[in-house]
């Protein structure tokens, strides 16, 4: 009994893990797309001498720095890196690669968790923790939108530990061309993927209980 409640609590561990990861993994890959809209609304080349084509391909060379575990070292094309920006980089990259590997390791396990609802026919279940999965971003989100500066740097304190976060444009220019604005877009972008996945869930459970009445 006690070995069967263990097994049940783990896999929904698992499929929040594996929503949450999904929607940060999805939103980075969806940030290439992102980057050089924002970069072109809010006219970002006017801070910093650079093609439009220059720009795209050192944000796509950070990116692949931080996203790639066998790129060690952070060399931007048209832009220096000092050793606090780099150090700082170096810390978000440790958590993109603990995204992609939260990602890897709890997809098969989801997946199969989730078949097997389907199987048994007992979608139903994800009704409470979708709901949970969907009103709590919510509460983040109206927190966040009160005043989003104070959110990003609380954001910040939490997840890193020293000010290298803080950048000097003189020092590390790349700042400038990474307007706060598309960070805010990132993050509504992960809280629609999130919500969409909860949304499923909710949808998918309260067909199995039409089904069984």
């Amino acid at each position: 009994m006690i070995k069967e409640r263990f097994k049940n609590g783990g896999n929904w561990v698992t499929l929040v893990g594996f929503c949450i990861s999904l929607a940060v993994v999805l939103t980075l890959l969806l940030s290439y797309a992102l980057f050089p809209i924002d970069a072109a609304f809010y006219q970002v080349r006017h801070l910093y001498p650079i093609s439009a084509g220059a720009l795209y391909q050192n944000y796509v060379e950070l990116m692949t720095y931080l996203q790639f575990p066998w790129i060690d070292k952070l060399v931007l094309t048209n832009f220096p890196v000092s050793a606090s920006g780099a150090l700082h980089f170096a810390d978000v990259k440790k958590l993109f690669i603990l995204a992609w590997l939260l990602l890897i390791v709890t997809a098969p396990f989801a997946i199969r968790f989730l078949h097997r609802l389907k199987v048994k026919k007992q979608n139903y279940r994800l009704l409470w923790a979708a709901q949970v999965g969907l009103v709590v971003p919510i509460v983040i989100a109206l927190v966040a939108s009160i005043n989003f500066d104070q959110f990003f740097v609380t954001f910040h304190q939490l997840f890193f530990r020293n000010q290298d976060w803080l950048f000097d444009p003189a020092t590390d220019p790349i700042i400038l061309v990474l307007p706060e604005e598309f960070f805010m877009h990132c993050f509504i972008l992960a809280f629609v993927l999130f919500e969409g996945m909860m949304l499923i869930g909710i949808i998918k459970a309260r067909r199995s209980l039409k089904q069984l009445r």
